[in-house]
């Protein structure tokens, strides 16, 4: 009878032992370390929950730590000039969107970074419009009427947002270009601050995002006239996009997931799988509308073009109207 010998029973343990170039490479494996995320905004509200919610998706996936690093200040344009100056090797990403990457560059004289120079685009996650509110008391029962006041008394119509430079100043700003009125612009420290004027009747109307205006029409306080996406809104599907009174109008947010420049192929490729997964789960889309969000996933390729794209509308619509900071 033949015995069955081990095999291993006979090598030298050092024999067993990662040799050197193995050992380097189990310790180049990514990730092997805590990952610093940056949220280039305040703890709380939409742009911080998605940036937490992703890296607890990410934590679970990659079974490695995801470290928050909130960032606030110029519109989230400070954060990422911090990430821009980061070492590009996966252990520090963070979340841009449409101000960053978009607004910001075109609105700050010193932004401290190039939007596409200085950072690799990984993903794009998720969209969000607005919706143009008036209080319920006022006169106007679609855009069309506001816009035959605003030609009638030319700038009697006075809008608010979150301050200049904002999303919502920015869409009543091309909403004034395509219409051709002129419009009032009162900027305030917050789009809470913003609405709480409009319920009080001090404003004709404003841009908020859909999910904290949705408890006001519902409770019958405030109208809806139109939103900026490109079709109806899936929470306001009897509300008219701006652009069925003005053809071509159209105002999208996006959040996506970027780097510092110079990031490993590798490590680009991983995170871009990786986020299509945590967009792809199942609860992931309702959890996302809970905070006035759409998820729409793009690769790298599709994120380099969002920021080209926003780039070019926000140069344009910023000098147009002669946008400036406080």
């Amino acid at each position: 009878m033949i015995k069955r010998r081990n095999f291993l029973a006979g090598v030298p343990a050092s024999a067993l032992a990662l040799s050197p170039w193995q050992h380097a490479l189990a310790q180049q494996r990514w990730p092997n370390r805590p990952i610093k995320f940056v949220v280039p905004f305040p703890p709380g509200g939409p742009t911080d929950g998605i940036g937490r919610l992703v890296c607890l998706r990410l934590q679970e996936q990659l079974g490695q730590s995801f470290v928050v690093e909130n960032i606030p200040g110029m519109g989230g344009s400070l954060g990422m000039g911090r990430l821009a100056k980061m070492p590009a090797d996966g252990y520090a990403i963070g979340l841009a969107h449409t101000g960053t990457h978009g607004i910001g560059p075109n609105l700050y004289k010193n932004v401290g970074y190039d939007p596409k120079r200085d950072f690799t685009p990984i993903a794009r996650l998720v969209d969000y419009v607005n919706v143009l509110v008036v209080n319920a008391n006022a006169p106007y029962r679609s855009l069309a009427d506001l816009l035959s006041a605003a030609r009638a008394n030319p700038g009697s119509i006075n809008y608010g947002s979150a301050g200049n430079g904002s999303s919502n100043h920015l869409s009543g700003e091309l909403l004034a270009m395509h219409a051709k009125v002129g419009l009032t612009h009162v900027p305030y420290r917050g789009s809470a601050l913003a609405l709480n004027d409009l319920l009080a009747g001090t404003l004709q109307f404003m841009f908020d995002a859909p999910n904290t205006s949705l408890p006001h029409l519902r409770s019958g306080k405030l109208r809806a006239l139109a939103t900026t996406g490109r079709t109806r809104h899936r929470l306001l599907p009897d509300v008219p996009t701006v652009a069925e009174t003005l053809p071509g109008y159209e105002v999208i947010g996006w959040m996506g997931v970027v780097g510092p420049a110079g990031l490993p192929d590798a490590v680009q490729r991983q995170l871009e799988a990786e986020l299509e997964k945590v967009l792809a789960s199942p609860d992931m889309a309702e959890r996302l509308a809970g905070l006035g969000l759409d998820a729409h996933f793009g690769d790298h390729n599709e994120l380099t073009k969002t920021i080209s794209t926003d780039l070019a509308l926000w140069a344009g619509v910023i000098k147009a109207a002669g946008v400036k900071v406080d």
